[in-house]
């Protein structure tokens, strides 16, 4: 068969929820609004790729069921407003303020526009002291923070290059460039980084220093494209690709400094990305918290030296920072020892060793070993919930009302047949005999050995484990809740989530389970103590 034939192949409605790991329920949802597409009165291939790449846990698919998301900004109004304010005696720094003190915060999520606070672009560049004929790119430029502070350390105008979408921004920029140093610069381009051939594109640079978007959108053709473009691996979330772009476009000797989201250090979409850094001589890791006012995503940079003439050694030292709180050094070479090459800076290095020493000992993972689903979205809790319960309804349990060992009075009841909600996992996994269900934003690990086939709502998530798991729910829930296990999910992800990846990077001690009916913080040391360690990590 043909992949024309193939892609507009008839889905049936079970077909597609398989595919898409969902309940029948959730398609036929997606389909009366308008989320999931059908072609001639049916479902194809075709419609279900174009739904799983383009939509299926996306922000526009949350925005649609949670109703959130109102977006009363109105760019053409602020568009003329801003380019009469650049015509007058207004400074840029000014206009600067107004214009991203008037986006809204949906225009600014959706388009993944965050201007970076001032006191972050002196902190990440209060390194650069060598100017003299140096060159400097921000590929995502903005207003021009970034840009100012490379001509106030010294680099010149004419050697400073800045790309942006945003036109008004471009515009901006240039005239704060030219208020600072009496320059028009033509360097400033409105115009997609990733995608932009220019004159610019072709040189190399000294310093490159940027906030890239985080999590905008690109569409499945260019993300590969770009992807093949700067050999980002399988890392082609927008900020990895700017990274890789980036790197392209830096000297020998060149130093790089980009403000990340705290997921770029931590999960495993980022590992390519990570380990195409660790090449480099890495000087800082700075850890800024929750800089952006709406974004709950903390903000993390890195500086480092493309150096291919001095390679990072044994010896090489990070400077690792919580941003006015506290400073401590790593070694670069210890990160090659963490699973999936994780960025936990935030620990020292004899924590690190305990880690190393932790994922040394015999254990199995989760990966592979049991079935993951979603808490349900309903689409509008104030609709399809009750807070008392009558006939036809169900208990539908929330995230904060698990514990440890035991689950909270139930808040809210659903119609027991789920119609109406919007996004519903496999019913199977919700009535099995046995799953364990946790809270997913949270801090710590909290989860609970379920029983009695609840149903939970999207603040919590669920698995089931395979027949032949060597390990038992009970066993299991034991160490997940631990003192310990905490500590090493905190050490190794540091985290706000609770996501399926990190969960099934975890160490099971199966060996540990075949001595002792639960974990116990005390059994565990003597356990450790006494194995042999493979130094296998």
């Amino acid at each position: 068969m043909s992949v024309m034939n193939c892609e507009f192949k008839k889905i049936t409605i079970k077909d597609a929820a398989e595919q898409l790991n969902v309940s029948a329920v959730s398609i036929h949802n997606w389909i009366k609004d308008g989320s999931l597409q059908k072609t001639n009165n049916f479902l194809t291939q075709k419609d279900i790729d174009d739904f799983r790449n383009n939509f299926l846990n996306s922000k526009k698919l949350s925005s649609r069921a949670n109703k959130q998301y109102k977006d009363l900004h109105n760019h053409n109004s602020l568009t003329k407003e801003i380019r009469k304010d650049l015509k007058s005696s207004m400074s840029g720094d000014f206009i600067s303020s107004k214009y991203e003190s008037s986006l809204s915060e949906s225009y600014k999520n959706k388009e993944g526009i965050y201007y970076t606070p001032q006191y972050i672009v002196e902190d990440m560049m209060k390194d650069i002291v060598d100017v003299e004929d140096k060159t400097f790119l921000d590929p995502c430029c903005g207003s021009g923070n970034f840009i100012i502070e490379a001509i106030k350390k010294g680099i010149s105008p004419e050697n400073v290059y800045g790309f942006d979408v945003d036109e008004n921004a471009v515009e901006i920029t240039k005239k704060r460039i030219k208020e600072i140093s009496g320059y028009e610069s033509d360097n400033i381009i409105c115009a997609d980084f990733l995608s932009q051939r220019s004159k610019a594109k072709s040189q190399k640079f000294d310093y490159i220093f940027t906030n890239p978007p985080w999590g905008k959108k690109i569409n499945k053709v260019d993300r590969l494209r770009y992807s093949s473009l700067y050999n980002s691996g399988s890392s082609i979330d927008t900020s990895a690709l700017f990274y890789f772009a980036c790197l392209k476009m830096l000297k020998e000797d060149g130093k790089i400094g980009m403000l990340m989201p705290d997921s770029f250090f931590n999960i495993t979409t980022f590992e390519d990305a990570r380990k195409s850094l660790l090449t480099l001589n890495i000087s800082r890791f700075v850890d800024y918290g929750k800089a952006f006012k709406g974004l709950m995503t903390k903000a993390v940079a890195f500086v480092a030296t493309k150096a291919n003439s001095q390679q990072p050694t044994a010896n090489s030292q990070i400077q690792c920072e919580i941003y006015n709180v506290k400073k401590h050094l790593r070694s670069q070479e210890g990160f090659l020892k963490v699973p999936k090459h994780i960025f936990n800076f935030h620990i020292e290095e004899k924590e690190n060793d305990i880690i190393r020493q932790v994922y040394s000992l015999p254990h199995i993972t989760l990966k592979d070993n049991a079935e993951w689903a979603l808490g349900i979205i309903t689409g509008n809790n104030e609709k399809l919930c009750r807070k008392e319960r009558t006939e036809g309804l169900v208990p539908i349990f929330r995230g904060k009302e698990i514990f440890k060992d035991k689950m909270a009075e139930p808040s809210l009841f659903v119609n027991e047949n789920l119609e109406g909600c919007r996004q519903v996992a496999d019913l199977r996994l919700y009535k099995s005999p046995n799953k364990i269900i946790y809270r997913f934003i949270s801090n710590k690990i909290v989860c609970f050995h379920d029983t009695e086939q609840r149903y939970i709502l999207n603040s919590a998530n669920l698995f089931v484990l395979k027949d032949d798991f060597p390990v038992s729910y009970s066993q299991l829930v034991s160490l997940l809740n631990s003192d310990f296990m905490n500590w090493l999910f905190r050490s190794v992800f540091n985290t706000h989530k609770i996501l399926r990846g990190d969960l099934e990077m975890l160490p099971i001690f199966h060996e540990y389970f075949k001595e002792n009916e639960v974990f116990s913080e005390e059994s565990f040391k003597d356990y450790m103590t006494a194995r042999p360690q493979d130094n296998k990590c």
